[in-house]
């Protein structure tokens, strides 16, 4: 028997036709179901606070004194925004969350239980969500049950997250300030050894005149007399070789100074802000979640659909059998 589409077509909606009835019917039961679960369902509130994260170089003093900024985003590249989001289940933020807004009271959490906590944290962190928009603002978004207290999570997440990146930032800067003083108390140290070597050996020798090969301007055309001393010219390289050591040392100590002012009072949190907010999450007016009528809806057009599909189905069994 061959296959004929425009046959077959019709079968179908003759088919539709004589159980229109049942499959209304079974919509509209869906359709009840799915309100009355709606009813029952829990509504769901999405908070959202609205802010800029800076590029951190600009508020980098060292990059500022060494860098042209002409050619650096204000901005904060993805990177910076990744970083942030990695942060949004970091346990430093989440005990502190927790901590200040007394969560485990809020979300009734046993927390005698070993996974209690654990399992509180997954939770939090699952309903946060940092989000880049075109115009280079990003978004936090915390979704609860009650609207007042996701925007009071929102806030506070958000504070929390910006307050660790900047330790963050402020550590490495303070461990680079922190290098420096040790690289300036060894170089000091240097310093008052060649000091002592050098003033040692011109006493010894007699010579006093400024020899060292980087103080060549200050020796041009100047003739340095013998001194009569049996080891002059021995002297005489010998403070030249410590003159030109003692100069270098001098001036890679002078470059390590005027970085470390650069890195100075890197150990202020607060020297470091790298989030400038825009709009403060309250709480939302509207629940995020789908309403009643709209799951109604939803559950309607899938009882037609699915009711058709049986009654199609069920009409081909019954006609191979006959």
């Amino acid at each position: 028997m061959s296959f004929d589409p425009q046959t077959e077509t019709k079968t179908i909606f003759r088919i539709i036709a004589a159980q229109r009835r049942k499959i209304l019917i079974f919509g509209l039961s869906a359709a009840v179901l799915g309100f009355m679960l709606g009813l029952f369902k829990t509504r769901r509130y999405n908070a959202e606070t609205t802010f800029i994260l800076k590029n951190h170089l600009f508020a980098d003093r060292t990059y500022l004194y060494s860098k042209d900024m002409r050619y650096i985003n204000y901005y904060a590249p993805e990177d910076d925004i990744e970083r942030l989001i990695a942060l949004t289940d970091a346990d430093n933020v989440l005990n502190s969350l927790i901590s200040q807004l007394n969560l485990v009271a809020y979300y009734k959490t046993d927390t005698t239980k070993p996974k209690a906590l654990r399992i509180l944290k997954k939770k939090i962190a699952k309903q946060v969500e940092i989000s880049r928009t075109p115009e280079k603002h990003a978004i936090l978004s915390y979704e609860d049950k009650n609207p007042e207290m996701a925007a009071r999570i929102a806030n506070k997440y958000l504070e929390l997250i910006e307050l660790n990146l900047r330790i963050n930032y402020n550590s490495v800067r303070a461990d680079v300030y922190r290098a420096l003083q040790t690289k300036i108390a060894e170089e000091d140290r240097a310093l008052m050894l060649l000091t002592d070597s050098l003033a040692a050996m011109r006493r010894q020798y007699g010579i006093y005149d400024i020899i060292s090969p980087t103080r060549g301007n200050m020796i041009v055309n100047a003739h340095i007399q013998d001194n009569g001393h049996p080891d002059f010219a021995k002297g005489l390289e010998l403070i030249q070789n410590v003159e030109s050591v003692k100069d270098r040392a001098v001036a890679d100590r002078s470059d390590h100074i005027s970085l470390a002012n650069q890195y100075a009072g890197s150990e202020k949190i607060g020297d470091l802000s790298l989030i400038q907010v825009i709009k403060v999450a309250q709480a939302p007016l509207k629940a995020s979640s789908s309403g009643p009528a709209f799951i109604a809806l939803v559950c309607f057009v899938a009882g037609l659909l699915f009711s058709t599909l049986y009654m199609l189905v069920q009409a081909r069994i019954a006609q191979k059998t006959a």
